[in-house]
């Protein structure tokens, strides 16, 4: 496996995360990219990076108030969000560690559960979700991005 250092983002360091993700690629990404952003300065968003060698290669967040019963719930349950692993680096492990490194710091937070939303088509995320211990179904719906589910993992 490689060997990553993971830390909490500094607000002076968001745009490094274009190197996971094209922030730019159109005006849903900027305006996501621009939403993460004012969320890790309220301190709504707690995001973490993997980086090799000072770049980074996989993101994830975790975010106290979705204005969602369902994803958030005051002191019990957190939101995983934007989890992603730059495609060259997936299937060694890196994002799995991440993942579990950031559900310790939920635990550490005080939570007992975490939820992650996920689109009904999307396989490999549904199957890694899974693997990671999101085996309960909290929702299915539909919305202007297409059909998903609420899962929600005890940690």
């Amino acid at each position: 496996m490689v060997k990553v250092d993971i830390h909490v983002l500094k607000v002076c360091e968001y745009m490094k995360c274009g190197n996971i993700w094209n922030m730019q690629k159109n005006a849903y990404s900027r305006n996501l990219a621009e939403r993460f952003l004012k969320e890790i300065k309220s301190g709504n968003r707690k995001t973490f990076v993997s980086s090799l060698h000072g770049e980074f290669i996989a993101e994830a967040s975790l975010v106290r108030d979705m204005g969602d019963p369902q994803y958030t719930q005051e002191g019990k349950r957190i939101y995983f969000s934007r989890f992603l692993v730059k495609d060259e680096f997936r299937g060694k492990g890196i994002g799995t560690e991440l993942a579990e490194y950031v559900f310790s710091q939920a635990r550490s937070m005080g939570y007992t559960e975490i939820s992650v939303g996920v689109d009904y088509d999307n396989w490999d995320a549904l199957r890694l979700y899974h693997r990671l211990g999101f085996t309960q179904l909290l929702f299915t719906g539909e919305d202007e991005q297409g059909k998903y589910m609420k899962l929600l993992k005890y940690i």
